[in-house]
């Protein structure tokens, strides 16, 4: 059975359901980046997606660890 939730998901998916929001905006720097106006133009993209395009614009902001750590706790949930 796949997981509930995970880095595949789209933002805005995850944005919808309020667990996997209360966690994405605990984590740091989350809340600021979800309420950025560059995340409403990222809503259809997964988690994945937003990582891969961060490394190439801005190295060392939104790396794969952190992503995979972000996976680790969605997959908890």
């Amino acid at each position: 059975m796949p997981d509930k939730y995970s880095v595949e998901m789209t933002l805005g998916d995850l944005l919808e359901d309020p667990v996997t929001e209360k966690f994405l905006k605990s984590l740091p720097g989350m809340a600021q980046m979800i309420e950025s106006p560059q995340a409403q133009m990222a809503m259809g993209f997964s988690l994945r997606q937003i990582q891969e395009y961060a490394e190439q614009m801005s190295p060392g902001q939104f790396t794969k660890e952190q992503l995979e750590e972000m996976d680790k706790g969605l997959k908890a949930l």
